[in-house]
């Protein structure tokens, strides 16, 4: 096995699937942005506390998820999708996403595709009755 974890591709597919960039990975490992690419391509093997604050951040996804889908279920039908982590994190929605690893938390890939797979889910018949929901870009808070 070269090295490498046995388990390292997946959490580099956890890392797309959420997707996360490799700045994104850097900040959550406290590590440069070239050992990111490095992990993310299976160069190298994710240090222990990387995996499990990618853990930590994909069960915190799925708990956004069924938070998104509680407010679509009660007629929240607007989800505002944010241009960056700073826009996020200086957000109402970024207060409750947690620290991660060695980063702030609140990352803008994860929470987009948890708002993508609500907005799908929402249209749905089958998931009974629900608001259709509308993705829109946030213009506050500004963030520079």
């Amino acid at each position: 096995m070269d090295g490498q974890h046995r388990h390292d591709a997946a959490y580099a597919t956890m890392c797309s699937y959420l997707g996360l960039t490799a700045r994104d990975v850097a900040e959550i490992g406290g590590f440069s942005d070239r050992f990111a690419r490095d992990i993310l391509a299976g160069r190298k093997s994710f240090p222990q506390d990387t995996k499990i604050a990618l853990f930590q951040l994909f069960k915190d996804y799925r708990n956004i998820v069924k938070a998104m889908k509680l407010e679509a279920r009660a007629g929240i039908g607007v989800f505002y999708i944010y241009r960056t982590n700073e826009q996020l994190r200086a957000s109402p929605v970024g207060k409750v996403w947690q620290k991660v690893g060695k980063s702030k938390g609140g990352f803008v890939g994860p929470y987009r595709n948890a708002a993508w797979e609500v907005h799908e889910w929402a249209l749905d018949p089958c998931n009974g009755p629900t608001t259709p929901v509308s993705l829109v870009f946030a213009d506050t808070p500004n963030v520079n």
